[in-house]
């Protein structure tokens, strides 16, 4: 069965590249395009996608941030991954807020796009390692800010295992590979992802991610 894509991008080339790279998989089926935010909506609403491949920066009423959130709120919502080719950290934290269940550099579309999302319609999530260490690097204050504070708060309760396998995901590790690297069943690395989703109160797999990467943790084992 094939997956159904919606793409959004401003730009007429990019736009074109990501359709290009999506519709090289087989298993991917490219159902409408957009280049701004209100169009997504709609476009969203009249080709019911399974994955929205979402770009954040876009001109308009609302950007991508904006279109995600509303997306999210959508009765049986598709998956929506985030792209970006901007070093806004706002931006793809916003994402994740709103609802994103991964993120990508632009850059990194042909190696990870399609993986992306294949990975987003099975309800796993992936993220590029790029945009990790960024947001990561955004982060190098003092251990007592209150972003990191926070976070490490919300994570507090969380398993060691539960940890490395939210430090994994933030480097672009999916469930399938995570699985095989810790030499366990995917559907323990699922009901292990469930378990720290629902102490940390992070809506998805690259938000607990996020939070993970925030707090600055030394996690033993991680990779």
């Amino acid at each position: 069965m094939l997956t159904r894509v919606l793409i959004v991008d401003d730009e007429t080339m990019t736009l074109r590249n990501l359709v290009a790279i999506v519709e090289d998989e087989a298993s991917l089926e490219v159902v409408a395009t957009a280049q701004n935010g209100v169009d997504a909506l709609q476009q969203t609403r009249d080709t019911r996608p399974d994955v929205v491949v979402m770009d954040l920066y876009l001109p308009g009423e609302f950007d991508g941030v904006e279109a995600i959130r509303r997306i999210h709120t959508l009765l049986n919502p598709p998956r929506v991954i985030a792209t970006t080719s901007f070093d806004l950290e706002s931006y793809t934290r916003g994402a994740l807020e709103a609802g994103a269940v991964g993120f990508i550099l632009k850059n990194d579309a042909e190696t990870y796009l399609t993986r992306a999302i294949q990975a987003a319609a099975e309800g796993d999530p992936i993220v590029s390692p790029q945009t990790t260490s960024r947001l990561i690097k955004s982060f190098l204050k003092p251990t007592t800010a209150p972003e990191i504070a926070q976070s490490r708060e919300r994570i507090g309760s969380l398993t060691p295992r539960e940890l490395q396998v939210a430090h994994m995901i933030g480097h672009g590790k999916s469930y399938k590979q995570i699985a095989t690297e810790l030499h366990i069943a995917a559907d323990t690395v699922k009901s292990t992802v469930t378990r720290a989703l629902l102490k940390s109160g992070a809506d998805n797999g690259a938000q607990l991610a996020f939070f993970v990467g925030q707090a600055r943790l030394d996690i033993e084992g991680a990779v």
